[in-house]
């Protein structure tokens, strides 16, 4: 599934995917095509609901050229998301591959997790929102490099 709307994708269209898909996607499109179910939520898409069952790899896009945030996302959406979230990692800098093959991994053995998408500037106010919603949420951060924000 894809999109705050449910979408359900065809399997060879996943299977495709996990061929031709962007490289940092593709271990997210092998868990899809082993069951795993996929999220991904865009800056001001309002109200979104989880699935009823099952792990999930969700990806919160706010690394657009203005990233706006929690506030830039549905409230109350946002804090059962994280709730339901066994891990949650935070990109604040270039895409890095391995976020997304542990996300992947993790939902492969049951445990959803949360991928959010950002720039440095929101980098903080994620971090307080995840340490608050999602406190015992296993937590990774990938942030610039000390001095080239």
């Amino acid at each position: 599934m894809i999109g705050p709307a449910t979408t359900l994708i065809p399997r060879a269209r996943i299977e495709n995917l996990q061929r031709t898909g962007q490289p940092h996607l593709r271990p997210i499109y092998a868990a899809m095509n082993a069951g795993a179910g996929f999220l991904m939520v865009r800056q001001r898409s309002g109200r979104f609901d989880l699935p009823k069952r099952g792990a999930v790899v969700t990806i919160v896009g706010d690394d657009t050229d203005h990233a706006l945030g929690p506030a830039g996302f549905h409230s109350k959406s946002m804090r059962r998301l994280l709730a339901a979230a066994r891990s949650v990692i935070v990109i604040a800098s270039d895409i890095e591959r391995e976020a997304y093959a542990a996300a992947a991994a993790s939902a492969l053995l049951g445990a959803s997790s949360v991928i959010i998408e950002t720039r440095p500037e929101q980098e903080g106010a994620w971090l307080d929102l995840v340490k608050r919603e999602a406190p015992s949420a296993a937590l990774v951060l990938w942030t610039v490099a000390e001095g080239t924000a």
